[in-house]
C-alpha cells in the first residue's frame, strides 16, 4: 500500500475498490477465467492540452521522445498530434522558457515534423487501470 501511496495512490485505491465492487455485484468468473490488470493511455486533456507551432531540436540535440512546451506546471507523458497529418506520438514532457513547442528528433520523426514549422496539439496522457476477463468481460 506504501507504493500506491507514493505513485499516485488514487489508482491503487480504485482499482481495489473496482475489483470489489465486481464481486459484489456478482461479476466473478470461475477460478480459471484469469483475470488480467492492463494499463491503458488515454488523453486528458483537462490535466493539460496545447495547440501551437513545433518545431526540431538541434541536429546534435538530446536523443529520446521527448516535447518540450512552454506553460507546463509539471512534467507529464503526453500525446503530440501533428495536426496537418494526424500522426500520433507518445513523449515525455518538459517544461521550457520559449515559446515554441520543441521536439525531439526522435519525436519530430515521429510525427512528420521537418525542418520548418509545424501545428501540433499537445495532451496529457494517463494510464488508467483496465481489468480484463481471459473469457471476454471486461470491465472498467
Amino acid at each position: 500500500m506504501q507504493a500506491w501511496r507514493r505513485r499516485g495512490g488514487a489508482d491503487g485505491v480504485g482499482l481495489l475498490a473496482l475489483a470489489l465492487l465486481a464481486g459484489a455485484c456478482g461479476l466473478r468468473q470461475p477460478a480459471d477465467a484469469g483475470m488480467q490488470i492492463r494499463f491503458e493511455d488515454h488523453a486528458e486533456p483537462g490535466v493539460f492540452e496545447r495547440t501551437g507551432t513545433a518545431q526540431r531540436d538541434k541536429p546534435d540535440g538530446a536523443p529520446g521522445m521527448w516535447a518540450a512546451v512552454p506553460g507546463l506546471p509539471r512534467p507529464e507523458r503526453a500525446e503530440i498530434v501533428n495536426l496537418d497529418t494526424g500522426d500520433k506520438a507518445v513523449v515525455a514532457l518538459f517544461r521550457t522558457g520559449g515559446g515554441t513547442i520543441r521536439l525531439s528528433n526522435e519525436a519530430a520523426d515521429a510525427v512528420g515534423v521537418t525542418a520548418g514549422p509545424t501545428k501540433v496539439r499537445v495532451t496529457a496522457v494517463r494510464s488508467l487501470p483496465e481489468i480484463a476477463y481471459e473469457r471476454g468481460h471486461n470491465l472498467r
